[in-house]
């Protein structure tokens, strides 16, 4: 039996861990990256200390469990799996729940001892069974890298940050119950993703464990679906997730809110009517514009809605009551002069557009408290709502959803064509799958009893971009976490940071200062190495072209930095962080980016009097003060080489022009006197 950390050893827990670092987190909410599946979409999870293992598993709000593979799964999907299973021996912080813990499953005997199994079987034939663990946890960040673990404290409700950045995951970890997985059958096994999260309202779902935990402060999530042809193993960016919130930056249309049917569980809907629309379009905006090309199915609304209709992002593609195959087949084979089939076909883009758009009409969320969060535009200019659009008398702020052929459509890039993933097969309820998502922020505000739509193109990293939050690469450790010392082992213990005297600080500027001089000597020293007059040519040499190179030397010398980022507020000075442009010497560009064109000891000094200025603290000034000390290390080493090869490269130049003109005279003696193989003499 392999070794697994006792439940009740001198290890510290993970919790004491989370507790040790103490105070309070000032955050609202977490977005991470959502990557493509096989049609479903999955997210990063990093387990266990002191290295966190990614396990990816399938955003899934038709389930209440996360799970995934363990050690002891075998034969569980490693050649399809983004990742190997999860080695629980490996983590210090996990622990198998004992029988009276048991959250989700049954006590039973499992591998000798007593555990809590969970055992789960789909209508599709797959299934899994695991017994219930418990590891330190974050979901999302960097996707190929483990962050440092500094310690969950308790976040502060009455704070808005942007938390959109990668590397800020780490600071929502939390203690996760899980399934580990001891057996996996059917899709488990071909997947992408190496498990499940489970996203439903239960509270043994994910986003609600973390509540519990004081990780996130609110009991809501949002989840934002795009879709690319092809997913790669090494993971292919699909859209973002946001635990605790909804952030209104992905949105391209005011969101707007339906009634969540069920206060457990399942997310349902109540659908009010479903529509062709001739001619595709992919807004709801779009959609609407022209009324005439709607064509209602002829289904009543109780019958559309028995055994109800869920948002199901664990689900590939869209299933609706059999009772709405006949009036669906019938308008699409009207409108497009064909039968509806699921047949793979080549389609073109441009074809694809041109297909019919399934529009759905929803119950909005009249008689819902007002949470403030509401659009107070007009309904005809809200690209979701009813408004007036319709023939038939819906209530204005009932909502629109548009499902284009573009996210029913699926393509196979084995065979190079569209399969369509809209189904009218179900004997009872519906589920609106991941492609019915596609293309909207999904807000699942469980305390309300909402669910909030929006339009979106779900592009996370774009909006990263844009905020410009992407932290230095340096804030990322390679499958390396610290964790902070338990409690009663030193962990009280501290130290005061000694404050730097000014006789301290002087030297340092004076050191610093120094060394500037040197390199303000050394930027001379280049300076007339390229005044030196210019190296003659052979004239009409066709080897070299016609006014090969002019005499020009050119020298690599370093780049200087690159300018910062510039929001498009104010323009930016032409004159000012330039690369090399043409063939400027390396004066010329250090004028430019020097403040004010002045030289390098003018420059250093301007940096250090705003060094004093902007540092209040003796230890943010000595800190400033090394940093510059450090860097002009560097440029004096880089100077000193492009002087060194600057030499050379003159040495080498001169001896190639005394070897050419010897060349030359012997090809002179070659022409009249014919040819003597022996060596020039050299006078």
């Amino acid at each position: 039996e392999r070794p697994r950390p006792p439940r009740h050893s001198a290890t510290p827990s993970a919790a004491s861990r989370l507790r040790s670092a103490g105070g309070d987190r000032a955050l609202q909410q977490q977005m991470g990256a959502l990557y493509q599946g096989y049609g479903t979409h999955y997210v990063d999870l990093w387990l266990g200390t002191p290295e966190p293992q990614r396990q990816t598993v399938i955003v899934d709000t038709g389930s209440g469990v996360t799970a995934f593979p363990c050690e002891e799964c075998k034969k569980c999907g490693d050649d399809y799996h983004t990742d190997k299973g999860y080695k629980e021996s490996k983590s210090q912080s996990f622990a198998v729940l004992g029988c009276s813990e048991c959250m989700r499953g049954y006590c039973a005997t499992m591998d000798g001892s007593k555990k809590c199994r969970i055992s789960m079987s789909y209508a599709e034939g797959s299934s899994w069974s695991a017994y219930e663990s418990r590891d330190l946890c974050y979901a999302g960040g960097p996707h190929d890298a483990s962050l440092t673990i500094e310690g969950s404290q308790t976040n502060i409700e009455d704070v808005a940050l942007d938390h959109i950045d990668p590397v800020d995951a780490s600071q929502f970890a939390f203690e996760l119950v899980f399934g580990c997985q001891v057996s996996i059958t059917g899709l488990f096994i071909t997947q992408l993703a190496d498990g499940i999260m489970g996203m439903e309202n239960e509270k043994t779902s994910f986003w609600k464990q973390m509540h519990g935990k004081d990780a996130i402060p609110r009991p809501e999530f949002s989840l934002c679906f795009s879709r690319q042809d092809v997913a790669k193993r090494e993971g292919t960016g699909a859209g973002a997730m946001t635990l605790g919130g909804v952030d209104t930056r992905l949105h391209m249309s005011p969101m707007v809110f339906a009634k969540n049917q069920k206060g457990s569980g399942f997310y349902a809907v109540h659908l009010k009517g479903i529509y062709l629309r001739d001619g595709g379009g992919k807004s709801a905006g779009d959609v609407t514009s022209d009324a005439s090309r709607l064509h209602k199915l002829s289904i009543d609304e109780g019958t559309l809605n028995r055994g109800n209709v869920i948002v199901d992002s664990g689900t590939t593609d869209t299933y609706f009551t059999s009772a709405l195959a006949k009036p669906f087949k019938d308008a699409w084979k009207k409108l497009q002069g064909k039968a509806y089939s699921h047949t793979p076909v080549s389609l073109s883009h441009a074809e694809i557009d041109a297909m019919p758009t399934i529009v759905i009409v929803m119950q909005g969320c009249q008689g819902c408290a007002v949470v403030g969060d509401e659009t107070d535009e007009d309904p005809d200019k809200v690209p979701n709502y009813v408004g007036g659009a319709f023939a038939e008398k819906y209530d204005a702020k009932d909502i629109v959803i548009a499902i284009p052929a573009s996210h029913y459509m699926e393509f196979d890039s084995d065979t190079g064509k569209y399969v369509a993933r809209f189904y009218t097969e179900e004997s009872s309820g519906s589920v609106l799958g991941a492609n019915a998502m596609m293309g909207h922020d999904i807000y699942f505000d469980t305390a309300r009893g909402r669910v909030g739509f929006a339009e979106s193109d779900c592009d996370y990293m774009r909006l990263v971009s844009e905020v410009g939050s992407i932290s230095s690469p340096g804030h990322v450790s390679a499958a390396k976490t610290e964790v902070s010392p338990a409690e009663g082992e030193g962990g009280d213990e501290s130290e005061e940071a000694v404050e730097p005297t000014d006789m301290e600080e002087e030297e340092i500027y004076a050191e610093v200062e120094e060394i500037m001089e040197e390199a303000q000597e050394l930027e001379d020293e280049i300076a007339q190495e390229i005044s030196l007059p210019e190296l003659p040519t052979p004239e009409g040499d066709p080897e070299m072209g016609e006014g090969a190179n002019n005499g020009e030397i050119f020298i690599p010398v370093p780049s200087p930095p690159l300018p910062p980022a510039n929001d498009g507020k104010d323009e930016v000075d032409p004159d000012s962080y330039q690369l090399f442009n043409g063939n400027e010497s390396p004066v010329q560009t250090h004028k430019k980016f020097g403040a004010g064109g002045g030289d390098v000891k003018g420059m250093a000094a301007e940096i250090l009097d705003d060094m004093k200025h902007e540092c209040s603290s003796g230890g943010c000034r000595l800190v400033a003060a090394l940093s510059i000390l450090a860097a002009s290390v560097v440029v004096i080493i880089l100077v000193r080489r492009t002087v060194a090869r600057r030499r050379v490269v003159r040495q080498y130049q001169e001896a190639e022009l005394e070897i050419s003109d010897l060349a030359l005279d012997s090809d002179d003696d070659d022409e009249h006197e014919g040819y003597v193989d022996e060596p020039p003499q050299i006078t």
